[in-house]
């Protein structure tokens, strides 16, 4: 088997030769080491090398800055063995200004963004939101797909399209809420005190993310990949009867457009979902990925409840990825093979991700080790 049928076998409950690798997302230290780059040359999920870039003064190519990082993002995953590589959105502009105020927080176009170690926040994000504002603002919004989000995509389906599985992210149900603390916050209110305002902005944003999803499939990916982030180590942002209000059937409006278009729906969620994990699988997910184990995500007992419906994927401890001995990680490999790819269905990789990892040399070795103890008979 090739990777991309190594794969979609697993995606289809069915065994294959062995047990698929992906990772959903390196740290520029673990992407550097790999690479034999150093940090601050290194461009995918690195928002921190962009502005650097951008603020040197530098004349940047965006087509060219696309095209540098499909080739990272493909020597990379050829390099690791990955069997499912995910392709990130393009690109598709250069701030107009970038002035950096310190080593992790920039100016970028009148607003701060700081870099956390494995991802950009928006510091000016609004204190307080106006609910009736925002109704209006949801329910009035337009907006056209813009190609260039997916010149990334294309450049690695003309070299890897059905020989490796590609993934692209598309979510609305929740991604864009959680992504936003301030908006997050106020959200979990209005389910309760206006419900109609979570309803406007759930149904647009899942508008467009339904829209970019079948783009990005038309342009040859095998699934789209939401990253939700349903919950935290405490359970779910939503009650579940709130979940199935309003989450649930985006979720689904998410899966059918998705299943219609020939792909498959990758649930992406940290934190413990347990009490609306069955909620998200009646929806329709092809997979669920994450099964965050330090939130408490047991793969033995979602195998048990769900692995007839669902490939599932992940469940490696990022504690023992990033402090463990080689011993610990392959005892933590071992266990996840034994919990999670029992009659197939499974794909090993980190529980969430490694974006904020250091430790590289855990890393290859959990892969190497998989890739040679995680065959079937």
């Amino acid at each position: 088997m090739n990777s991309w049928e190594r794969v979609v076998c697993a995606m289809q409950l069915s065994i294959p030769d062995r047990i698929p690798l992906y990772e959903m997302a390196t740290s520029p230290t673990i992407t550097s080491k790999v690479l034999g780059k150093k940090e601050s040359e290194v461009l995918i999920h690195n928002g921190r090398a962009f502005y650097d870039l951008v603020a040197s003064g530098r004349n940047i190519d965006v087509d060219k800055l696309n095209e540098h990082v499909a080739q990272e993002m493909l020597t990379l995953y050829r390099k690791l063995g990955l069997d499912w590589i995910r392709g990130v959105g393009a690109y598709v502009g250069i701030p107009k200004e970038v002035r950096k105020i310190d080593e992790s927080t920039w100016l970028v176009d009148g607003r701060k963004q700081r870099w956390s170690g494995e991802s950009m926040w928006d510091l000016d994000e609004p204190k307080t939101y106006d609910p009736n504002e925002m109704a209006r603002a949801y329910r009035s919004c337009k907006f056209t797909i813009n190609p260039k989000t997916f010149d990334v995509l294309r450049r690695i389906i003309k070299e890897v399209k059905g020989k490796m599985f590609v993934s692209f992210d598309a979510d609305g149900t929740w991604g864009p809420i959680v992504s936003n603390p301030n908006l997050l916050m106020h959200v979990l209110v209005w389910v309760y005190r206006r419900p109609d305002v979570v309803e406007a902005i759930i149904d647009h944003n899942t508008e467009v993310a339904i829209e970019y999803g079948k783009a990005a499939i038309d342009e040859g990916a095998d699934a789209i990949q939401l990253c939700v982030d349903y919950g935290n180590r405490n359970g779910p942002w939503l009650h579940p009867e709130m979940f199935r209000r309003f989450v649930k059937p985006a979720l689904k409006r998410h899966t059918d457009a998705f299943k219609k278009k020939g792909a498959f729906s990758v649930l992406h969620s940290d934190g413990y979902i347990m009490p609306i994990l069955a909620d998200a699988v009646d929806a329709g997910i092809s997979s669920y990925q994450g099964i965050d184990s330090i939130a408490g995500m047991d793969l033995k007992k979602v195998k048990e409840e769900f692995g007839n419906r669902i490939c599932l994927a992940g469940n490696v401890d990022l504690r023992i990825l990033e402090y463990g001995t080689k011993e610990d990680v392959a005892n933590e490999v071992d266990r996840c093979i034994r919990e999670g790819a029992n009659g197939g269905g499974y794909v090993l990789c980190a529980s969430a991700n490694v974006s904020a990892s250091r430790n590289a040399e855990n890393f290859v070795y959990m892969l190497n080790y998989a890739r040679e103890k995680g065959l079937y008979g």
